[in-house]
This record gives structure tokens, sequence and C-alpha cells, in this order.
């Protein structure tokens, strides 16, 4: 049986790493820039480089499920992803099927003022049979 992959990186919120100094650490929300007249300050996003996709489990395979995996990424200023998590789940193997790909991919950082900064990311991985 085939089956159809389909990768849609979401940039549903974005949020810098590592830019506030506040006790708790939490991450600076700020504006993805769109274009040249974007409000300021504004993060231009990651941009991927490799996004290899991922194999279908067996399992999921055998019960013909499809759907979609949601995680949270960071995509770090390395242009390597960290901090995978599974936000939906789809269950069946598909979860980490879909985490280990995610943990392959790569980018070109996102930057801030010209400067490479680590961006929490939402994707979806979707799994569709043929």
């Amino acid at each position: 049986m085939r089956y159809l992959m389909f990768i849609a990186v979401m940039l549903v919120s974005t949020s810098l790493l590592g830019q506030d100094s506040s006790a708790d650490n939490a991450p600076t929300k700020v504006r993805t820039c769109v274009g040249k007249n974007s409000p300021q300050p504004c993060v231009a996003p990651p941009m991927p480089i490799t996004n290899p996709s991922p194999d279908y489990s067996p399992e999921a395979r055998e019960k013909k499920l499809e759907g979609e995996v949601y995680l949270t990424l960071v995509a770090g200023v390395d242009g390597k992803t960290h901090d995978v998590r599974v936000t939906k789940s789809l269950r069946s193997g598909l979860d980490e099927k879909a985490v280990e790909a995610v943990k392959q991919w790569t980018f070109k950082p996102g930057t801030l003022d010209g400067r490479p900064v680590a961006v929490q990311l939402h994707v979806s991985v979707a799994f569709h049979l043929l």
C-alpha cells in the first residue's frame, strides 16, 4: 500500500528563546516579519533547509490511520531542532515517526536585528494513505 506524507510548517506563534533576562526565563513574544514594512521588533522566521519525510509505522498502515501530528520545536541558532514535543497525538507509532523525522530537519536560523536567534515553532506532520 502506498502512502503520502505532507509536512507543513506553521508559524502559529513565534517566540524568541533566551532573549528575556527575567527569572522565569519565559520566551519573549515577538511578531514574525512579513515583508519590508513589518512593525518592529520582528523576527525573520527560520527557513527549512532539509526536512526529510517520516516513515509510516507498520501499525498505523495496518489500521489505515491518517491525520496530523502537531509538534512544538525550537529552531536553534545552530540550525538544528531542539526540544521537540508532541502537542496533538495520532498514536499507533506515528508520533514517534514524526518526532524522529523532525529531529533531522535543519534550518537557516531566524534572525532579529540581523543576529541569529532561537525560535519556537509549531508544526504539523500529516500522514495520508494513497
